[in-house]
């Protein structure tokens, strides 16, 4: 039997996949800075950033990436560079609401949960803002 299944994909599923690629990259990154930043620093709250909360968290929010890259691809003129701009912002944004977060009443953990937040989101976001729109534009996807 040969299964060689030649299609061209749609704009629309190599958006999405890759926003899944992404997420699962995104999932590897945040796990491998959380595993050096808890190992350097000692922080060891775990009820928001754990490892089932990071793999389906990542994964989701990539993917759902990937759709809303494709409307911003499809829809609006230049959109990949729009996404792009769109996305930083809100990656800038989302720092900012992380440095007025009080995890802890204790000054030293409310600290490090902060670092380790900013550590995540910026890896979140560079993923979002970066590479979908490069995995979008491979060809081996």
């Amino acid at each position: 039997m040969n299964f060689n299944y030649d299609y061209e994909p749609t704009e629309f599923s190599k958006s999405v996949l890759a926003g899944v690629f992404a997420g699962i990259a995104t999932t590897l990154a945040v796990l491998i800075y959380n595993f050096i930043y808890r190992g350097i620093s000692g922080f060891s709250l775990s009820d928001i950033v754990n490892v089932s909360s990071v793999i389906f968290v990542s994964v989701l929010l990539l993917t759902i990436g990937g759709f809303i890259f494709h409307l911003f691809h499809h829809y609006v003129k230049q959109g990949t560079l729009v996404f792009i701009v769109v996305s930083v912002i809100l990656t800038i944004l989302s720092i900012y609401m992380i440095m007025g977060v009080e995890r802890s009443p204790n000054p030293v953990m409310a600290a490090q949960f902060k670092k380790l937040m900013l550590g995540v989101v910026i890896i979140t976001g560079a993923f979002w803002s970066f590479g979908i729109p490069y995995l979008f534009n491979s060809d081996k996807i």
